[in-house]
């Protein structure tokens, strides 16, 4: 099964045996979805985290004006929307597929139901989004820090 070799090597899923990720493809579901389908907008209720399995991802974040700005790609391998499993806060930011692709769908139903019947595979994942999200923070960081020392400069 593709999906499964591709789902080993996803950094959600590290330190999940096969056991444990067959478990978790149980609970999920995937979804094909077509080239430019906006798969969620910034400022709505979230609820829903993504895999990509097969294809890429746009991500886009509204200015002021209303403008969208580019922020990055994500491809096969990379995941999206694992805050709101965790927050029920509003998308910070737009997703519109930029190929058609196929995604590994975890509603917030999916995970509190691992956590209570699963509560192993639910904190290896846990700890995945945890270490995933203190990267994202002290690469925020040391950007912060560059363009604060370039206008000081």
């Amino acid at each position: 099964m593709i999906e499964f070799e591709i789902l080993r090597n996803v950094s959600l899923f590290k330190g999940l045996d096969e056991d444990e990720l067959e478990r978790v493809l149980t609970l999920a579901f995937t979804k094909n979805y077509k080239k430019n389908y906006t798969l969620f907008f910034e400022g709505m209720s979230g609820g829903i985290m993504y895999v990509i399995i097969t294809g890429q991802i746009s991500i886009f974040k509204n200015s002021k004006e209303g403008a969208e700005n580019f922020l990055l790609s994500l491809k096969a391998g990379d995941y999206l929307g694992e805050i709101s499993l965790i927050e029920e806060d509003k998308r910070s930011a737009t997703a519109k597929l930029s190929e058609e692709s196929k995604l590994l769908v975890i509603t917030r139903k999916c995970f509190n139901d691992m956590i209570y019947k699963e509560p192993r595979i639910a904190s290896k994942i846990l700890f995945n989004i945890a270490k995933k999200l203190s990267s994202r923070l002290k690469e925020m960081n040391e950007r912060l820090i560059k363009l604060e020392t370039e206008k000081n400069g």
